[in-house]
């Protein structure tokens, strides 16, 4: 009985076998998509039948970009990318994949549903051509649900590259338009729904980063912006999320935020404003943004500079900001950790340090940890140690009108030095007076 069985579920098995292999052979690769699996082995072969009837995933290299440095392969992306949106199935997109390389271009435009990967930052690089005024890449007006993931773009502004990394058209204003057909229309076209990850932006003339007008929801992750003539990250967008990044040697800040709603998270600031110090590591001018376990470090200008509105800064940290131009060696004696110049602003858990103690010149690099120019902020709790003087509060640093209800609003309890910060225990009046506590 117990040989019965065994021979019972050897011939299933070899039925199932024969099954499985028989639908196999049924429809073998193209040896043109072999040979091309072959040299490409982590991406799906294109079809030899053409673009429109290939996989989802479209390798630029076949459609005639190199990648060597050298030959100009803009209008080859350019195709590649007309063949991913012009694919009758899986909804009009693709993978666009950029094997390892450095591809020249006088600057791409990116298309809707287009999913652009390369083999990972420094590796797959797409490098403004030089002597070309363009952005390295752009996003036009239309353009929404797009993704671009492990790749650098540099602008190449060392050999006469001008222009942005990354950039966003500016979009007609109009009422949200919540996408709720799977993300497959956007009639009102500000919605982005664009994801970016492990990409570095570095080299350009102007901005790494910089959000046009009425652009929302973008999502950057794990990236990294380095070397870039003005800005890092600089946003006239609302609604978008920035996380776990390093920004780096931007010629005047490293963040730049003139609208609302965006949230910066887990992400260090350093070595930015050598050509311009006017301004901070972190300069906010717009309402409503939340930074949360951001540092700014060793920077020729101010740590963290809040102009705007109800913006709210949670476990920040400005250490060692202040140097002379491009001097790490001496303080500027002009600089601020955090500059209180906005209103209704929270400040909850915030540090002011230098991790460097006394420079060569004998002094600290931070002047003031912080300096109030308007007390009407919700909340004031920054600490601090290794400044050359205490906080600074300005003679009219006294409560708006307009300030939040008794017991939320931040006064000057005394103007110092040092300032001491209170609290309204009694409504604010019309002239903007309370009773400080």
């Amino acid at each position: 009985m117990k040989r019965i069985l065994i021979s019972i579920a050897a011939i299933l098995l070899h039925g199932a076998l024969f099954a499985c292999c028989s639908r196999a052979q049924t429809t073998p690769l193209p040896v043109a998509d072999r040979e091309n699996w072959a040299a490409n082995p982590t991406v799906s072969p294109e079809s030899s039948q053409g673009p429109n009837l290939g996989s989802t995933v479209i390798n630029v290299l076949n459609y005639g970009a190199k990648g060597d440095r050298v030959t100009d392969d803009t209008a080859s992306i350019d195709s590649a990318m007309t063949a991913c949106v012009t694919r009758p199935r899986p909804n009009n997109g693709c993978v666009l994949y950029f094997p390892a390389g450095v591809y020249i271009t006088t600057g791409v435009s990116l298309k809707s549903f287009v999913n652009l990967k390369g083999d990972g930052w420094g590796t797959t690089v797409i490098q403004l051509k030089p002597h070309t005024d363009a952005d390295v890449l752009t996003v036009p007006a239309d353009v929404f649900n797009f993704s671009i993931y492990g790749l650098t773009l540099d602008g190449n502004s060392a050999r006469g590259g001008t222009g942005n990394c990354f950039s966003t058209a500016t979009t007609p204003t109009g009422p949200g338009e919540w996408n709720t057909a799977n993300k497959r229309t956007a009639t009102i076209n500000a919605m982005k729904l664009g994801h970016i990850e492990e990409v570095m932006f570095s080299n350009c003339s102007r901005d790494g980063i910089h959000i046009n007008a009425y652009n929302y929801m973008l999502t950057f992750d794990h990236f990294y912006v380095f070397n870039n003539g003005v800005y890092g990250v600089y946003t006239q967008g609302t609604n978008s999320g920035f996380s776990n990044f390093q920004i780096e040697r931007n010629g005047t800040a490293g963040i730049h935020i003139a609208n609302a709603n965006n949230r910066f998270t887990s992400g260090e600031v350093i070595w930015n404003g050598a050509s311009v110090n006017t301004e901070a590591a972190v300069y906010v001018s717009g309402g409503r943004n939340i930074l949360t376990a951001v540092e700014a470090e060793d920077n020729y200008t101010n740590g963290f500079f809040d102009s705007g509105i109800d913006d709210e800064f949670s476990g920040c940290v400005s250490d060692s900001n202040g140097y002379v131009s491009k001097n790490p060696g001496a303080s500027s004696r002009s600089a601020s950790g955090f500059i209180l110049a906005g209103t209704g602003g929270v400040y909850v858990g915030d540090k002011v340090t230098s991790y460097r103690g006394r420079l060569p010149d004998g002094n600290f690099t931070t002047e003031w940890p912080y300096r109030i120019d308007t007390s009407n902020q919700a909340r004031v709790d920054i600490s601090y140690d290794s400044t050359n003087e205490p906080p600074h509060g300005s003679a009219s640093s006294v409560p708006q009108v307009g300030s939040p209800a008794a017991g939320h609003a931040a006064c000057i309890k005394s103007a110092g030095p040092p300032v001491v910060i209170g609290f309204c225990s009694t409504a604010v009046s019309p002239s903007g007076a309370c009773s400080c506590n």
